[in-house]
């Protein structure tokens, strides 16, 4: 499953498809806690107020609040925050109150409030695909940052093995049941790597075992950053990097590193922007 090059509408639904399940997406990373850990540490060490972009439903940003930190939760997907609204009525009322929730494009949307503490938690980074979205987001960084704030973001580190996948290749695991109807399903990932773009786009596979024939895909698309790249497009729009640690566990970046995780604050260019 070769994709094109210059597919806008394939990487549009790369770039939301993920989330229109919140279900499903709860039930897969319900075992991701070392960042849930990580960022509810920082976020308290630092007192708030935090920005999060890509709060999904609330994996992160509710443990930050229940930490008594008041923290503004951005996303673009409709589906995750509407999920998210549903969970802040099953919590205590001082902890719904220091949540509030933005729906818009971290690329554009602005807020008239600035924060000791922006973070983009969990490859949402990865959904600014080329120059343009990235400055357009570390724009409104630098309009949120309180002077002496700090952005912290972790992002997945390219792999070459997993880049040269075979994209017809399936890599399977065992049956599921799908949270959304509670069929057993089996589920595959495929891997296709748009090396001109620097995209891996990710087709995950549903089958039904009762159904094959229902069997249906959702897309994900990820940018691939480099380290010197990251590195070289903060500089460049007024950051100075602070630190780089591999995995949410402050040791350096190495071959094994699966996340790494970036803090950065604003140089002096983008303290005066």
């Amino acid at each position: 499953m070769r994709f094109g090059t210059r597919n806008d509408s394939l990487l549009a639904e790369g770039a939301r498809a993920h989330y229109r399940e919140p279900l499903y997406y709860t039930k897969n990373y319900k075992s991701r806690t070392a960042d849930v850990a990580f960022y509810r540490d920082l976020a308290a060490r630092s007192g708030g107020p935090v920005l999060e972009y890509g709060c999904g439903n609330g994996r992160i940003t509710i443990p930050i609040a229940q930490q008594g930190v008041e923290i503004v939760g951005m996303d673009h997907a409709k589906e995750m925050l509407a999920s998210f609204a549903e969970r802040l009525k099953k919590l205590p009322e001082d902890v719904r109150d220091r949540i509030t929730l933005v729906r818009g494009d971290m690329r554009k949307k602005r807020i008239r409030k600035r924060f000791k503490l922006v973070l983009c938690t969990f490859n949402s980074l990865l959904h600014l695909y080329d120059r343009a979205d990235i400055e357009g987001f570390l724009a409104c960084v630098r309009s949120h940052l309180q002077p002496g704030g700090r952005l912290v973001f972790d992002v997945s580190m390219p792999s070459a093995s997993e880049l040269a996948r075979d994209p017809n290749r399936g890599f399977r695991v065992p049956p599921m049941r799908y949270p959304a109807t509670g069929e057993l399903v089996r589920y595959a990932e495929y891997f296709d790597y748009d090396a001109a773009r620097q995209i891996l786009y990710v087709t995950m596979k549903f089958e039904p075992v009762d159904a094959p024939e229902r069997a249906w895909t959702t897309l994900l698309a990820h940018r691939q950053y480099h380290p010197k790249e990251l590195e070289a497009l903060l500089h460049y729009n007024g950051f100075e990097v602070e630190s780089v640690t591999s995995d949410f566990d402050k040791t350096p970046l190495d071959r094994y590193t699966d996340s790494a995780v970036w803090t950065a604050r604003l140089g002096r260019k983008g303290a005066r922007s």
